[in-house]
């Protein structure tokens, strides 16, 4: 009976630390709607990151890509755009401080895209 008891904690401890580093929350705690809105945003980043990414192996083969980089550089003007919308609505410091690093990561994006 202990050994199952044991495993159970075990297994629980594993759950709750395996969710916490994947999400950067505890299981029980539930996201604001404009902490999963920020989320979403920063999501879209890392989606543009491997697209630009992608282009650039994509020119460094020989093969003309201006299509996707023109694609990549309005997904993310239109994130800017989003996120600019987004701070003026956001009441939570949390949520506010998130926001501020993901204009932040974007700002350090764009300085590294040239």
């Amino acid at each position: 009976m202990k050994k199952l008891l044991v495993l159970l904690l075990v297994l629980g401890a594993v759950y709750v630390g395996g969710s916490y580093v994947m999400t950067g929350r505890l299981p029980w705690v539930v996201q604001s709607e404009e902490d999963r809105q920020v989320s979403a945003l920063r999501e879209d980043l890392s989606r543009i990151r491997q697209q630009w990414q992608a282009a650039g192996r994509t020119q460094a083969l020989g093969v003309d890509a201006s299509s996707q980089v023109d694609g990549t550089l309005a997904q993310l003007e239109r994130l800017d755009k989003d996120l600019t919308e987004l701070l003026a609505r956001i009441k939570t410091t949390e949520a506010r401080n998130q926001a501020t690093s993901l204009r932040q990561e974007i700002a350090t994006f764009k300085r590294g895209m040239r």
